[in-house]
């Protein structure tokens, strides 16, 4: 038959008036969250100080008040104040661990071997809340930057699947890419302006609307090319003689 263990716990003399418990205890509820903790310690105590309702089950805020008999709200309370002074601290897996039992037991058990790594992790983490905040922003303007690098690049590759058209002549009626004009000043290197002012002018007494504006000036040219051709646009030239020259690339 197995020797049965027995486990105690072990109070300093002063416990009442270490900095921790005095402050808790002078508290609303304060002497409930005390009760409440030494009741974690009893509970903790043959579990090398971790508080856990089995392998795969971590205990929550409701197990902990129906196992203590404690209201669960100071339960929810007391809670949050342990883990924010130092007495209890919760494992990666959401383990209770109770930091005064290790005191107690005065040598490192397998479990706190447990708890020193997870200290020794978290001392790699942001050490407060401003730090982590800080690398947050940091993260969020990397991220902006990058959208606006994405937004200048998609712009870059629709200007460039998409040449801008630029407005001539004295009406602003002529449309031309900057590769439209100097194929226009290459054709007709003496009177290319010329040739803009027409259309320009055209286009704003007729309001007619072509597709290609370069286009429409080559087919004017052409048809001034031709023996029984009227001048288009000449200033001797009618409406009726510009019409008579016109027709290529309108939209209608």
């Amino acid at each position: 038959m197995a020797e049965k263990k027995y486990y105690w716990l072990k109070l300093k003399r002063d416990f009442f008036k270490r900095h921790d418990v005095r402050i808790i205890e002078k508290m609303p509820n304060g002497k409930d969250y005390i009760l409440f903790y030494l009741k974690l310690l009893l509970e903790s105590i043959d579990h090398e100080g971790a508080l856990r309702f089995s392998e795969t089950i971590p205990y929550n805020e409701q197990m902990l008040s129906v196992i203590t008999d404690t209201n669960v709200d100071i339960v929810k309370a007391a809670m949050n104040m342990f883990v924010e002074l130092g007495m209890v601290e919760i494992l990666d897996d959401s383990t209770i661990y109770m930091n005064e039992v290790q005191k107690l037991i005065g040598s490192e058990t397998a479990v706190a071997e447990r708890v020193r790594k997870h200290r020794e992790k978290l001392k790699m983490l942001p050490c407060n809340a401003s730090e982590t905040n800080s690398n947050t922003e940091i993260d969020i303007e990397i991220d902006q930057e990058k959208e606006k690098k994405q937004d200048i690049k998609e712009t870059s590759a629709s200007a460039s699947a998409k040449p801008v058209r630029h407005k001539y002549g004295f009406y602003k009626n002529v449309l031309l890419s900057d590769e439209d004009l100097e194929k226009l000043k290459a054709e007709f290197p003496a009177d290319w302006e010329l040739r803009i002012e027409r259309l320009s002018e055209y286009i704003a007494s007729k309001g007619a609307k072509y597709k290609n504006h370069l286009a429409t000036i080559r087919a004017w040219a052409r048809k001034e090319t031709k023996p029984d051709a009227k001048h288009v646009g000449s200033n001797s030239g009618n409406n009726a003689e510009i019409e008579s020259g016109i027709g290529w690339n309108r939209v209608l």
